[in-house]
C-alpha cells in the first residue's frame, strides 16, 4: 500500500509491515545477508487495525497509518538504519487516510483519516522529533465532502492543492516562514453557471 526511498534502500509496506531493501540494492531483500546492510523488516502498527497508508521520507522515514502517525529512526543522534538500529516512536495518532501525502521542504502533509482535515507534520529541535499542526483549523469545513488527492506547487508561490470528491479543489496558500495560510476554493464552470468536475490534479516539472 505504500512504497519509498529511503538512506539508499527501497521500503515497501502494506497491512503493518514495512520492509527495507538491502542497502543500495534495491531489488535485493535476501534475508541471508549479513551486516549493517541487511535488509530490515519489522511490524510498525499498533494493532490489528493499523494499516499502512503511505510512507514519506523526511529527515526521518514517516509511516502514516489509520491509526497514528509514526517516526522511524535510528537513534537520537539519527544515524543510518540497521536492522539493530531501528526505533519506531508516535508522533501523532490522529490517523491517516489512504492519501498518498506529499513533502514540502522538510516537513509533511497528509489528509486525517475522516478525509477532511489537513495536518502538518514539523521536526522540532526542543522535541527531538516530528510535532503536529492543523491546516484547517480556522476553516474546518474547507474539506467538505472529503480530500481524495494531494499536490504541491512551488512556483510563483506554495501553493497545495486538495482535490475533493465532489469534483472541486480546495487550494492552501502556505508559507511557514511568514506564518501565512489562506485557503481559496477553486469550481470550474460553463457560460451558464454549471459546474464541471475535476477529474485529477498534479504538478508538472517547469519554469
Amino acid at each position: 500500500t505504500a512504497v519509498a526511498f529511503y538512506e539508499g534502500r527501497l521500503a515497501w509496506a502494506g497491512k503493518d509491515k514495512i520492509i527495507l531493501s538491502v542497502s543500495d540494492a534495491f531489488e535485493s531483500f535476501d534475508d541471508e545477508t549479513v551486516g549493517e546492510s541487511a535488509p530490515i523488516s519489522r511490524s510498525v502498527g499498533s494493532g490489528p487495525i493499523a494499516f499502512i497508508n503511505w510512507l514519506l521520507p523526511l529527515q526521518r522515514l514517516l509511516v502514516g497509518t489509520s491509526v497514528s502517525e509514526t517516526s522511524v529512526r535510528s537513534t537520537t543522534l539519527d544515524e543510518v538504519l540497521t536492522t539493530t538500529n531501528f526505533n519506531i516512536k508516535d508522533a501523532s495518532t490522529q490517523g491517516s487516510d489512504r492519501i498518498a501525502a506529499v513533502k514540502l521542504d522538510s516537513t509533511g502533509i497528509f489528509v486525517q483519516r475522516s478525509g477532511l482535515r489537513a495536518y502538518v507534520l514539523k521536526f522540532e529541535l526542543t522535541a527531538n522529533d516530528y510535532q503536529l499542526g492543523d491546516l484547517t483549523i480556522l476553516t474546518p469545513d474547507i474539506g467538505d465532502p472529503g480530500f481524495v488527492k494531494v499536490a504541491v506547487q512551488r512556483q510563483p508561490d506554495t501553493r497545495v492543492h486538495f482535490l475533493k470528491s465532489d469534483g472541486t479543489v480546495a487550494v492552501l496558500l502556505f508559507d511557514p516562514a511568514e506564518d501565512i495560510k489562506a485557503w481559496v476554493e477553486i469550481e470550474t464552470g460553463d457560460a451558464d453557471g454549471t459546474n464541471g468536475v475535476v477529474e485529477d490534479i498534479f504538478v508538472m516539472p517547469g519554469d
